[in-house]
């Protein structure tokens, strides 16, 4: 993929941060060549193998799970038998009645796709997770619904329908279904090459049209005010804010020997080193 994605660059010359960010929608049509990241046959090879397995990948329609052992298959691994993997033949019944697979994490098993991801990464202070949709024509994987992320989506293969739900009472920081779905004020076709980003808390669905759809989708969580906060202690202890006790103080002196020391830390304490400390928190517990 070269030293830097065009979807890299496409952050940066759109200044997705400061033009976009938790402020409106962005489609980007044929921003992002597709070649090399991942295709229809890459998945269709994933199922061959049999080495997929559930919760890395699931089955979906319109909002509903099937039961695991639906879309499963139970292998001897050695002389242990471990359930969750992948039954290509009851995977392609289920995608032909309609339903989507959802591919998880990938850049903990996607070379391409986790080498994108950490090239993101290094532009934007968040924690960042990959999936895949892999959805067959008319069929909706997911009920219209807010991720309690930013997306960024890249159309991979097929057309997809997305419908952006932007009115404020409808935006919320908090993941959830409950979408009126009459409030849309933006209906779009996302087809191969095109790139949609979209604000934390935006509700959206999204539909295949025109053969069966491929996209990949990038989450990008900030740090909340607790990771903040969380940061922040890390940062006072580690920075040897806490003294040596004396043994001889009574609990209240110690709370007040902390809180001074708390306070002088706060008012010295850097931002950008707040930030970076949760974020690399982030990104270590969700490794």
């Amino acid at each position: 993929m070269g030293t830097e994605h065009p979807l890299i660059r496409l952050i940066d010359e759109q200044d997705l941060p400061g033009t976009y960010w938790n402020k409106k929608h962005g489609l980007f049509k044929r921003a992002c060549p597709v070649d090399g990241l991942i295709t229809e046959s890459d998945i269709q090879d994933m199922l061959d193998t049999g080495l997929l397995r559930w919760p890395y990948f699931t089955l979906l329609k319109e909002g509903q799970q099937p039961e695991i052992p639906a879309f499963t298959t139970t292998r001897h691994v050695g002389t242990t038998p471990v359930p969750g993997f992948a039954d290509a033949a009851k995977v392609r019944s289920l995608l032909a009645a309609g339903a989507t697979m959802k591919m998880n994490q990938l850049e903990d098993w996607h070379r391409p796709l986790g080498t994108l991801m950490r090239q993101i990464e290094a532009r934007l202070p968040a924690e960042l997770k990959t999936y895949v949709f892999y959805t067959p024509r008319d069929s909706t994987g997911m009920l219209p619904h807010r991720d309690g992320s930013h997306v960024l989506a890249v159309q991979i293969a097929g057309a997809k329908e997305w419908r952006i739900y932007d009115e404020p009472r409808e935006i919320d920081s908090r993941s959830g279904l409950d979408v009126d779905v009459d409030s849309h004020a933006h209906s779009f076709v996302m087809e191969p090459g095109d790139v949609l980003y979209l604000p934390h808390g935006m509700p959206h669905v999204a539909t295949a049209r025109e053969g069966t759809s491929l996209h990949v989708t990038f989450t990008i969580t900030e740090p909340t005010p607790r990771d903040l906060v969380e940061s922040l202690m890390t940062l006072f202890t580690e920075g040897g804010g806490l003294r040596e006790d004396d043994p001889r103080a009574t609990p209240e002196h110690r709370a007040g020997a902390v809180v001074k020391s708390l306070l002088e830390h706060v008012r010295c304490v850097d931002a950008g080193e707040l930030v970076q400390t949760a974020v690399a928190t982030m990104r270590d517990r969700t490794a």
